[in-house]
């Protein structure tokens, strides 16, 4: 009885160990063929061995049939795994002998370049793939011989897309001006545009990646070809109309009114345009003063920061540690660093026709010019919905501030009528801000100042349409 016990526990005991030692050389085997189709996959073994990397796909398939027996699953495993390897090292080598097609067939391929010219690509992608047959049954030359050919040929892909991305516009824009016949109406101007466009072409071909100046140079050919159409209007309109030089002339000065009514400069011309540009002149000249005081303004910023971060550092040698005076400096920064940062997050939100963006003290204004009313009305209307969705962004920025909304009028009309309409309009915004942005109503103070705080001349149609405004003031200090 006990020797049959034995014997059976014996057997028990070969059977496991049998069944283990088999479990163990099979995942060995998937181990070590796993590694080599991850090494082939990491040199792109798949696009440069294609043939080779399929086989050890087939291989590796056959070596997953839990259907048959270890045997059969771990040969396979081995000829894959060999197969792999083949294919990285051919990949490897395909890198080195066809390594000018490969760039630029990866730059043409990132363009969409094997869609935009599927012709082209068609052809050159035959060629790479005889050249990766060719890098698979040893023929380095031949695969010399055909890198040549078709790098040059992915190259071109490349540049025509580049090119169809900085010049079509320009093309386009050129062929418009060719259909409302500017060849005859304006040929000077176009062939302006023409001549840009050759050049912006010119500089591609020169560098296709240094392109700056090639977009630049297209953007004046798109310039001259629109104002080639232009010219050709005007002169197809005055050709119709029997325009006078007179009216000419006219035509001419009121689009000087409207630059001279920009700057709230009068418009007067009794003896030429002279004493009018000399004026614009100055004007811009102002600005670019102004504009020079603000970099200095910011320039003195940072220098004060400088100045308090070393203070800070004086004070940690002198005392030896944190002080109230240190810490008071840091708190000074931190201030100063955020307001800074706030204020470029809510100009950013902004198109230049929608608001400006204006700092006063701690203060953000928003002068929110796209902002309209009907005549004498003060209800929201549709079109202003978008912008107030950008102010109430701006107003995120700064969570727990104040916000006064503030309602002007120009000097047209009665006094009393301008004050109550200004109020209303500053109202309406706030109670928009109350239902819609959900800010609560302690935070909001609406005031009208109807015509008392202009700020352009009161004496031009385009001053008066400044005058006539909301300024949202965001009190970025409140904590």
């Amino acid at each position: 009885m006990k020797i049959r016990k034995y014997i059976f526990l014996l057997a028990v005991l070969i059977f496991y160990t049998s069944a283990n030692s088999q479990e163990y050389f099979i995942e060995k085997c998937l181990k070590e063929m796993e590694d080599a189709a991850r090494e082939a996959t990491n040199v792109s073994a798949r696009i440069l061995a294609s043939r080779t990397y399929q086989k050890a796909l087939n291989a590796e398939e056959k070596s997953q049939s839990q259907s048959r027996s270890i045997k059969y699953r771990c040969e396979n495993a081995n000829k894959a795994e060999d197969l792999f390897r083949s294919a990285t090292d051919i990949a490897n080598s395909a890198k080195i002998t066809l390594e000018d097609t490969i760039k630029n067939r990866r730059n043409a391929l990132s363009l969409n370049g094997h869609i935009k010219y599927s012709k082209n690509w068609d052809k050159a992608e035959r060629k790479f793939l005889n050249a990766i047959k060719a890098m698979e049954n040893y023929d380095i030359k031949k695969a010399e011989e055909l890198n040549k050919e078709m790098s040059s040929e992915f190259s071109e892909i490349e540049l025509l897309v580049i090119k169809d991305m900085y010049l079509n516009e320009a093309r386009l824009n050129i062929y418009s001006a060719e259909k409302e016949k500017a060849d005859r109406f304006a040929p000077i101007t176009l062939s302006q545009a023409r001549n840009f466009l050759r050049d912006a072409e010119s500089q591609l071909n020169k560098n296709r990646y240094e392109n700056q100046s090639a977009r630049d140079t297209a953007e004046k050919s798109i310039e001259r070809s629109n104002h080639a159409m232009f010219l050709t209007k005007l002169i197809q309109s005055i050709d119709k109309d029997k325009f006078t030089i007179e009216q000419l002339i006219i035509q001419s000065e009121k689009n000087l009114e409207k630059i001279a009514n920009s700057a709230d400069i009068y418009p007067l011309m009794t003896n030429g345009y002279k004493a009018l540009t000399d004026s614009l002149s100055l004007y811009i000249d102002n600005i670019r003063r102004d504009k020079s005081y603000l970099e200095q303004d910011q320039r003195d910023n940072l220098i004060q920061i400088s100045d308090m971060e070393e203070e800070i550092r004086n004070l940690d040698k002198m005392l030896g540690g944190v002080s109230e005076e240190r810490e008071s400096l840091i708190q000074r920064i931190e201030a100063q660093a955020r307001i800074k940062e706030q204020y470029e997050r809510v100009e950013k939100i902004f198109l230049p026709e929608e608001a400006r963006v204006l700092r006063e003290n701690n203060n953000v204004i928003l002068r929110l010019i796209g902002l309209t009313f009907e005549s004498n009305e003060s209800k929201i209307m549709t079109k202003n919905i978008p912008l107030l969705t950008k102010v109430e962004k701006a107003i995120d920025v700064y969570p727990k501030s104040e916000i006064i909304i503030e309602g002007h009028t120009d000097s047209q009309g009665d006094d009393q009528f301008n004050q109550n309409l200004s109020q209303e309009r500053a109202d309406s915004v706030k109670q928009y801000m109350i239902n819609a942005m959900l800010i609560p109503n302690y935070r909001i103070i609406a005031t009208g100042y109807g015509e008392t705080r202009p700020i352009a001349n009161n004496e031009t149609a385009l001053g008066r349409q400044k005058n006539r405004r909301i300024d949202i003031v965001i009190s970025s200090i409140m904590e």
